[in-house]
């Protein structure tokens, strides 16, 4: 990022256009993480869909869908 970046200046304007999401990890196919390009703001989707801030707690829930994932893919791959 540039020397004159601000993340507040960055958030201002996030609170007024909008954030511009892009997907950093895809948890499994209905839970993507995605960060802010403007802001850096994190961000993922509930499991309802929504897309929430991401704190502890998500964080906790994304990892475990991800390993979850990654066993039934695996037991998938071996029949």
């Amino acid at each position: 990022m540039s020397q004159n970046f601000s993340p507040i200046k960055a958030a201002a304007i996030c609170s007024i256009t909008g954030h511009t999401l892009k997907v950093t990890h895809q948890v499994n196919s209905r839970v993507q993480e995605m960060c802010c390009a403007k802001c850096g703001k994190k961000m993922t989707t509930n499991i309802y869909g929504n897309v929430v801030p991401l704190n502890d707690k998500y964080t906790r829930i994304n990892i475990a869908l991800s390993k979850l994932a990654v066993k039934r893919n695996r037991r998938e791959l071996s029949l």
